[in-house]
This record gives structure tokens, C-alpha cells and sequence, in this order.
């Protein structure tokens, strides 16, 4: 494994193991995988490539097969979503749109306000939205 690369914070850890709740195929591998992840900031918005050890590929069908949002302190959407490559967690990317789209992230998202989606199926399954509405 790379030198650069560190074990996931709590945080970032919390968030892949949301984003790895819904049922999609390769999930159950892509959650094995988290036990030998590391990490490594990529971007100031809290974005990371990701770097596994020996573990099962995943036979996901999406490049991302899993991704969260919600809303920033600003009002703007932020997006979380996992990457994975061959089989294999690769990055866990972090961005914002709407207002003061070009302004830094000012808190990370937490895993708990994430409201899911995957993109399998004809339009996708959300996951979590009406739990949060309630």
C-alpha cells in the first residue's frame, strides 16, 4: 500500500458505511472491502482515493454504484458518491451544487443526513428520503 495513504477517520468511515446500506449487486463485497481501506485527501472538499489491500472484488455494474446527498449549511446540495474500479473501492468523492456553488464545503456531511440513491433499476432506487421527511 501506499506510504501516502492513511486509515479512513471516523467520519469518512461512517459515511462509506452508509452509503453501503441499500441492497445493490456487489454490495456485501464492496462492505468487506472497508477493513482494508485507506485513504488519502485529494481535494479540499473532503474528497479521497481510496486504496484496498487484498480483498474480493465487488461485480458491481456502475462505476457508482451508490451515492448520498443532502443539504449544506449554505442551502447548497452536497453530493457523496463511491467510486469503485474492477471491483474495488477507488474513491469517495464529495462536491456541492446550488448557491455558493463555488464556495467551500463548510461542515462535512455526516452519514446521517445522507439520503441514498442507486442507480439500479429503470430510474433508480432512493433510499432513506422518507425516513428523513417524517
Amino acid at each position: 500500500m501506499d506510504a501516502t495513504f492513511r486509515p479512513l477517520a471516523t467520519h469518512e468511515r461512517e459515511l462509506l458505511e452508509r452509503l453501503l446500506e441499500p441492497e445493490f449487486p456487489g454490495r456485501d463485497e464492496l462492505r468487506g472491502q472497508l477493513d482494508f481501506v485507506a485513504a488519502k485527501e485529494i481535494l479540499e472538499d473532503g474528497t479521497l482515493a481510496l486504496e484496498c489491500g487484498p480483498c474480493q472484488r465487488a461485480p458491481v455494474k456502475r462505476r457508482v454504484p451508490t451515492e448520498g446527498e443532502c443539504t449544506g449549511v449554505d442551502g447548497g446540495r452536497i453530493f457523496v458518491l463511491l467510486h469503485a474500479v474492477d471491483g474495488v473501492m477507488k474513491e469517495l468523492e464529495i462536491f456541492k451544487v446550488g448557491p455558493a456553488e463555488d464556495s467551500k464545503i463548510l461542515h462535512p456531511p455526516a452519514a446521517r443526513d445522507l439520503a441514498l440513491f442507486t442507480p439500479y433499476g429503470e430510474a433508480g432506487v432512493k433510499w432513506g428520503l422518507e425516513e428523513r421527511k417524517s
